[in-house]
């Protein structure tokens, strides 16, 4: 990390920059390869899971000469929201009352915390349900959910392999545009990547999906004269839904301030129906549900859940390669996903009409697997008809009821309302955040398995709890550079964030000056080990070693003092016990605490970083 961002000074000082992403710091979520790191997807049985190789999206950043500086947060196997996995779960930075993304599906939770709280300049975040656009509206974010195909999936840990995508988190649509302009391109290998493996639908390259330039979307406000239609369920105006959303009072008021902004830009917005989610959530034997209209078999759904999810694990373990585990039939199943102790059930069978993770268990797979081995893609029932209904559906239930309005775009709420932080084990506020609309983004399910882009903004914070609250713009099939535009558009008309509360301002002074003058290439090593623990603080002593003109160490993200020395720098410090060894789940030890020292002469400023005490 610190080696790539000081090769990117380098190259800046020389006015050789690879891209307008050239030093920037980054997240990914712990489900994207990144070689040399694991890649656990937030599973126990993972834990020690090595990426091989790069994922496209990251290979892209790394020629781009963007620099990652970690893997974010998520529940096991992305299979759900908030959740707590083998590192724990993200908390909000707004509000520590609520959580940081839909409990029911926000797996990239630490995207979504880490892009807000500025950890980075933006996060690679993915969603299969709403997993990327919940942390975005609870973060006040943009995020992008891409139709089919448009940005690789390769090298990322599969779900259910129809509705996986990539979504990039960014705090602005100026910053979405420029990363889009590197990460959306034709990947040359297949494997991995679903949608370009799959014989049955055709998907035009990336290539031919993208702008020329994405930055050059913002020159323009795309809005004017625009017809944009606002579903009356998610503004607590259709009382007749078979499973009604209760929107907020306070969303509902960031809502009426996003149509003054809307219509300030020219856009026409008229209240509708939502067919596309109304009928694909009609339960099963309705009239318009998908396989009663006969476009869905009616096995695909266990099809689709079972036999394809396995087919995706087992692809990623065999391409990554790690030695040490690279086939379905030797992972520990009963690690996969294991419940945390005093944790509540899961409660998505109250709203799914078509299947719910409850329907089929994790490790399951596993299990399947040694018995009947895994099916070849080719092999498994339903799956082509399946695919070629699933986009049926999105061309009748959305496409042409928006050419039948002559609708330009969809906009709504992200959600309706924010789950409380203790859901996971308080029965009380278990029924808040399983509501309708609260549960997952708005769309729910539909979004994703028709493969429905969108395009998620901030709207501003709830005037009651102080949450953010996100404005998606969905839209026809592969109409993506349209809804961009839209979005971006009502990012530089709507003041819609505010930054977090919660996230400390970081300190810009604390050099320490050790010596006149210090070596125009310095060189820095630090050790640290612990001492005794009297009462109730560890003791941490650190030794730097460096030839730098100052030197600036932080521990757990605190500065610290200390003395110059012959060699370098000595600290003497203490940290409270239990912050030094606490504990992010009962799946692995405690962190320990994190050393970062920094060090300098004149311009040349060079850093590493240590973990002391802990598991590392």
């Amino acid at each position: 990390m610190f080696t790539e961002a000081r090769a990117s000074d380098v190259r800046r000082a020389r006015g050789e920059v690879l891209s307008r992403l050239d030093g920037i710091p980054y997240t990914a979520k712990n489900s994207y390869q990144a070689k040399g790191l694991t890649v656990a997807s937030g599973s126990p049985a993972f834990v020690d899971l090595v990426a091989q190789h790069d994922a496209f999206t990251i290979a892209q950043l790394r020629k781009a000469g963007a620099v990652l500086i970690g893997l974010t947060n998520m529940p096991p196997m992305a299979n759900g929201g908030m959740q707590r996995g083998v590192y724990g779960r993200a908390e909000s930075p707004y509000n520590a009352d609520f959580l940081t993304a839909a409990f029911g599906s926000g797996s990239s939770n630490g995207s979504g915390t880490a892009t807000a709280a500025s950890f980075a300049a933006f996060g690679l975040g993915e969603e299969t349900w709403s997993s990327g656009r919940a942390p975005a509206s609870n973060n006040a974010l943009c995020a992008y959910t891409p139709s089919r195909g448009v940005i690789s999936t390769r090298g990322n840990w599969p779900l259910v392999p129809t509705m996986d995508v990539v979504v990039p988190h960014t705090r602005t649509m100026e910053d979405m545009l420029a990363l889009l302009d590197v990460i959306v391109a034709d990947d040359t290998v297949t494997r991995g990547n679903f949608w370009r493996v799959q014989p049955w639908i055709a998907t035009p390259p990336s290539s031919e999906l993208r702008p020329e330039s994405y930055e050059a979307l913002a020159k323009v406000n795309t809005l004017s004269g625009k017809r944009i239609a606002i579903p009356r369920m998610y503004i607590n105006a259709d009382f007749e839904t078979s499973d009604p959303i209760e929107t907020r009072e306070s969303v509902v008021e960031r809502w009426r301030d996003a149509t003054l902004t809307l219509e300030r830009l020219g856009a026409e917005v008229v209240e509708t129906d939502f067919p596309v989610v109304t009928r694909y959530e009609d339960k099963q034997g309705a009239s318009h549900n998908l396989v009663a209209r006969e476009l869905l078999p009616e096995e695909f759904a266990d099809r689709e859940l079972h036999e394809l999810s396995m087919w995706g694990w087992n692809e990623f373990l065999a391409a990554n390669g790690d030695p040490e585990l690279h086939a379905l039939v030797d992972v520990d199943a009963s690690r996969i996903f294991p419940q945390p102790t005093g944790a509540l059930e899961d409660r998505y069978g109250i709203h799914q009409s078509r299947f719910s993770p409850e329907d089929v268990t994790l490790d399951s797979y596993v299990i399947d697997a040694r018995r009947d081995g895994v099916a070849k893609l080719e092999d498994i029932p339903t799956i082509a008809e399946g695919l070629r209904g699933l986009e049926e559906a999105r061309r009748v239930d959305l496409e042409q009821w928006m050419d039948e309005h002559r609708l330009d775009a969809v906009v709504f709420p992200a959600v309706a309302d924010v789950g409380p932080a203790d859901m996971d084990v308080d029965p009380a506020s278990a029924v808040l955040g399983w509501r309708n609309g609260t549960w997952v983004a708005n769309g729910n399910v539909v979004i994703r398995h028709l493969g429905i882009p969108t395009v998620t903004v901030p709207m501003g914070n709830m005037s009651d709890v102080g949450m953010p609250v996100g404005l998606t713009f969905a839209g026809r099939g592969y109409d993506d550079t349209n809804l961009l535009a839209y979005a971006s558009a009502f990012d530089r008309a709507h003041i819609g964030r505010v930054p977090p509360p919660r996230t400390p301002e970081i300190p810009t002074s604390g050099w320490v000056t050790r010596a006149d003058a210090g070596s125009a290439q310095p060189s820095l090593t630090v050790i640290s080990t612990t001492g005794p623990v009297v009462d109730g603080m560890v003791a941490i002593h650190i030794e730097i070693r460096t030839d730098a003109a100052d030197v600036l160490v932080t521990v757990n993200g605190a500065q610290v003092s200390g003395m110059a020395t012959p060699s370098g720098f000595a600290v003497d410090t203490v940290v409270p016990e239990s912050e030094h060894t606490r504990r992010h789940s009962e799946w692995r030890g405690g962190y320990g605490s994190v050393v970062v020292a920094m060090a300098r002469t004149g311009d040349v400023v060079i850093g590493t970083f240590t973990v002391v005490g802990g598991v590392a």
